[in-house]
């Protein structure tokens, strides 16, 4: 499977989990939301001077949209950024979902 297709594809149709109870999916969801939101934010932290990282660190009980505008000014590829964690989670757990099999 290609990269984009991964990155595209729905991370339960992938993990071929579709029959699991609604809920059980929603919570996989949110932790796989939290694991790619903690890497990123690590990942943006490396990136920046330590004045800028100081400063995000400032902006951390502030609402995401101020934390955002505050990475898209300071990290101008912040999106592809962001892909790039996505795609490292789904790889990971296809991985880990092709060697369970």
């Amino acid at each position: 499977m290609k990269a984009q297709e991964i990155l595209d594809e729905n991370i339960i149709h992938l993990l071929g989990l579709e029959s699991l109870p609604d809920e059980e999916k929603g919570e996989l969801v949110q932790k796989m939301s939290e694991v790619v939101q903690k890497n990123f934010m690590l990942r943006i932290m490396e990136l920046l001077k330590s004045e800028d990282a100081s400063k995000m660190a400032e902006l951390e009980k502030r609402p995401i949209e101020e934390i955002f505008a505050f990475i898209a000014e300071k990290v101008p590829n912040y999106e592809e950024l962001l892909k790039e964690e996505v795609m490292k989670l789904k790889q990971a757990m296809v991985q880990a979902a092709e060697e369970a099999a």
